[in-house]
């Protein structure tokens, strides 16, 4: 009983630790090697200016 509690809980940390290695080889390889495009997606919002409705709006 207590060595299926720790074998399981053994595997458990395994697994968790194996996806987070996993995680972050691959963010780490896909910012070194994305194109910039897609890089732009991740983390930079893009905000377009319109001036036409800009000018209407009072201060």
């Amino acid at each position: 009983m207590i060595g299926r509690l720790f074998a399981a809980t053994i595997a458990a940390g395994t697994v968790g630790l194996m996806a987070g290695v996993f995680h972050s080889t691959f963010r780490h390889y896909y910012r070194k090697h994305a194109e910039f495009e897609d890089l732009k997606n991740d983390s930079i919002q893009e905000v377009v200016v319109v001036t036409e409705f800009v000018e209407g709006v009072e201060e």
